[in-house]
């Protein structure tokens, strides 16, 4: 599914996903995207924090550690 959440976030500058995966291949329930430029990665928190992703609201953060 990492392709739909790059799509989702294609007009952002968005340039690797990557999601968390169980072994057996299930999401775990997070990705970590990284942006173009610190000023992609603020527009798309600010605009797409709470949208929807396949029936549920998703958050948009900075990772603290990255």
């Amino acid at each position: 599914q990492w392709q739909t959440i790059k799509d989702l976030f294609l007009d952002y500058g968005v340039k690797h996903v990557d999601v968390g995966q169980e072994r057996n291949g299930r999401m775990r329930g997070w990705a970590i995207l990284k942006f173009a430029s610190k000023e992609d990665a603020a527009a798309a928190i600010k605009d797409m924090n709470g949208a929807d992703l396949e029936g549920r609201a998703i958050e948009v953060r900075y990772d603290g550690k990255s």
